[in-house]
């Protein structure tokens, strides 16, 4: 897969920022040009971040209310899905500490 050319970047970008419901209203004091000068030269990719922000950000847009609970560890979150819950707060710092075998933090 090749990478897109400056050029097609900032006309991605300019695009995605006019037409996807995400962005509506938000004033910027910069350009589209000024955020790819400033990207790195490789794109990196969070895929399951992404598409969990996205059905995240479609619950919270589309649904009157989001029932959730938190978890404290991977297990209750497994439970919580398995029950129906349609989203689960995860703190990192909990997650990371049950999964330390060390017995630190």
């Amino acid at each position: 897969m090749t990478q897109a050319t400056r050029e097609q970047q900032i006309a991605a970008l300019e695009k995605d920022w006019a037409e996807n419901p995400r962005w509506k209203g938000i004033k910027r004091g910069y350009s589209a040009a000024d955020v790819v000068r400033l990207r790195g030269s490789l794109q990196v990719e969070h895929t399951l971040a992404k598409r969990g922000a996205e059905k995240l950000w479609n619950l919270v847009n589309t649904e009157p209310f989001v029932n959730t609970l938190g978890a404290l560890t991977g297990n209750q979150a497994m439970q919580q899905v398995k029950a129906g819950l349609k989203a689960i707060y995860l703190s990192g710092w909990q997650v990371a500490g049950d999964a330390n075998n060390a017995g630190e933090m």
